[in-house]
């Protein structure tokens, strides 16, 4: 038996290596790079909280600065890391489905499924798909058996879910706190005073002593007051939108994943698709927590004890909702859970054998469950990029690997030739995207070592890794209005002015535009920059300097 459950994990492990490998090829985009800008900064000498201002995932961007220094500043590193929150996401998703489930069929459906959404998932997200995952396996273990040890992995697991994103670090709190109290139903002997206060103590403890030096950085360098304020405003920015995301359980219909209004007949709609695995998602620990009210009313009827693997489900179940609910702000981060989802959506197809049913309703409920098994099989197909069904993508994957590869990054993303060689009718003609390489490049180009960037957009994280300059004035949040305040303007104000900075750039809106809620910062870069002809404002040559040299037969003024 043992041997047969190793071959499942190692199967999950190769298909989860398989997919990552091959899906890495519509992977290298601006949202994936959100980190590198700052493990970047700090591989070239800024300090976090002094030289520039982070967002509140400093374990992310010191695990990113390890691996950057590791593989020499190549990509690749970048990707290792989400490869790895993926794979160890998947096989702890697994790992909770077996336990939940008891059947290694029903698992390896549930996360066979799991894995053809993490193909589409944006994959800067995996580091979600681990922390709770994590906290549930972690909250399983102490409900298991209350000690001291378990506790204290407890609090070393609520420290890393903080340092790799704060607020996971309060939600991996509250699932922990419920742990804690599922396991004092679970384990009669573990309710005494002198149980509880020693474990929570052990638990406090340990998350405290973890944390204690990123408090006291940031202490020294920003001030934890003002710490937490601007991060209170910066939440406030990327709250979930009005309502709850439990809303679009409202309507409810898996016969619109299939289009059948296209001309060549039907197809499966992307759209629909995404709204159903949505639904699904929301709606399984929802389910798995109806099953364990209806299995407690029968061991009550009978007499008998709540059993462990019903606090199992609670907590995941509970996890998956309380996750849930504040991090699906937008559709496509209902990945966020997809392991706990997948475990229980195990749990519910193999009839969750702990509890007693009659056989028609074990019939009935292994019929329903398969069905929405497939149904959801066919929604992640659905959802799949379709670039990645395509047999031009196996030609794409050996581009993509240079990428991944290369020592400069900024030669496989725009060779220097083809910018140089790019006139002034060609550039009128040149798509958003390839005149965004192309200034990039030039930003690369036309600096000097010591120089920065004033950088903004909606996402703009990949062009200081791309040009390897650190940013200017602390930030590159600018477009979401981040700091505006007077204070945290004069802050950044000062910064621009003892910092030299050539240019200024945005990859979505014009400059100015981005400034607009920063009055101080918008005169002193209308005062002192100048538009590059035909960047349509996103770029600004500081006009103060006499450029050293011309970019190429586009002519743009360099300062070398």
């Amino acid at each position: 038996m043992q041997s047969r459950v190793r071959s499942l994990y190692a199967l999950v492990t190769l298909l989860t290596v398989a997919l990552v490998l091959y899906a890495v090829v519509e992977q290298i985009y601006d949202v994936n790079f959100y980190v590198l800008w700052e493990s970047s900064a700090l591989l070239a000498g800024d300090r976090p909280y002094r030289d520039f201002y982070v967002i509140g995932w400093p374990l992310q961007t010191a695990l990113s600065a390890v691996m950057q220094w590791v593989v020499g500043s190549r990509l690749i590193g970048e990707f290792l890391i989400y490869w790895s929150f993926i794979l160890a996401s998947m096989l702890i998703g697994f790992h909770l489905a077996l336990r939940l489930s008891q059947s290694a069929a029903a698992s390896l459906a549930a996360i066979l499924v799991a894995l053809l959404a993490v193909a589409s998932m944006e994959w800067f997200q995996s580091p979600k798909l681990f922390v709770y995952a994590l906290a549930v396996a972690v909250g399983w273990r102490y409900i298991d058996r209350p000690d001291t040890r378990r506790a204290a992995a407890a609090g070393a697991a609520t420290a890393v879910a903080f340092l790799l994103r704060h607020d996971h670090g309060v939600y991996v709190g509250i699932v922990f706190v419920l742990a804690f109290a599922l396991a004092r139903v679970s384990v009669p002997s573990s309710r005494s005073a002198a149980a509880m206060i020693r474990d929570a103590s052990v638990y406090a403890a340990v998350a405290g002593l973890l944390v204690v030096p990123w408090v006291v950085l940031v202490h020294v360098h920003e001030s934890l007051p003002d710490f937490v304020r601007t991060r209170a405003a910066w939440g406030r920015v990327w709250a979930p939108p009005a309502g709850s995301p439990y809303d679009v359980l409202g309507d409810i219909d898996p016969r619109r994943i299939v289009d059948t209004t296209t001309a060549s007949g039907w197809r499966l709609s992307r759209e629909q698709s995404l709204i159903w695995l949505v639904q699904i998602t929301l709606l399984i620990p929802m389910l798995a927590l109806l099953s364990v009210g209806l299995d407690l009313l029968v061991w009550y009827w009978r007499g008998r004890r709540m059993r462990p693997h019903a606090c199992a489900t609670i907590l995941a179940a509970a996890t998956s909702i309380v996750a849930a609910s504040r991090l699906v702000r937008e559709e496509s981060y209902y990945v966020a859970v997809l392991p706990l989802s997948a475990a229980l959506g195990a749990r519910l197809l193999a009839g969750h054998p702990f509890e007693a049913g009659t056989r028609i309703w074990r019939l009935a409920q292994h019929t329903v469950s398969a069905g929405a098994v497939l149904i959801t099989a066919v929604a992640a197909a659905g959802y799949l990029d379709r670039d990645l069904l395509s047999p031009n993508e196996l030609d794409e994957l050996s581009v993509t690997y240079r990428q991944l590869l290369s020592s400069r990054a900024i030669d496989a993303y725009q060779p220097a030739d083809e910018a140089q060689e790019l006139d002034r009718a060609a550039w009128q003609t040149t798509d958003s995207n390839g005149r965004q390489k192309i200034m990039i490049r030039y930003l690369h180009d036309c600096t000097r070592d010591g120089d920065r960037l004033i950088v903004t957009g909606s996402t703009p994280y990949q062009v200081a890794y791309y040009a390897q300059r650190k940013i200017a004035g602390g930030q590159l949040q600018w477009h979401h209005g981040w700091r505006s305040d007077t204070a945290h303007e004069a802050q950044s104000l000062a910064l621009l002015q003892r910092q030299s900075v050539p240019f200024a750039f945005s990859t979505h809106d014009p400059v100015l535009d981005d400034f607009k809620a920063y009055p101080r910062l918008h005169a002193y870069l209308t005062d002192n920059y100048d538009e590059i002809e035909g960047s349509g404002g996103l770029l600004l040559v500081d006009k103060r300097r006499p450029p050293t040299g011309r970019f190429g037969r586009l002519g743009f003024p360099c300062f070398r």
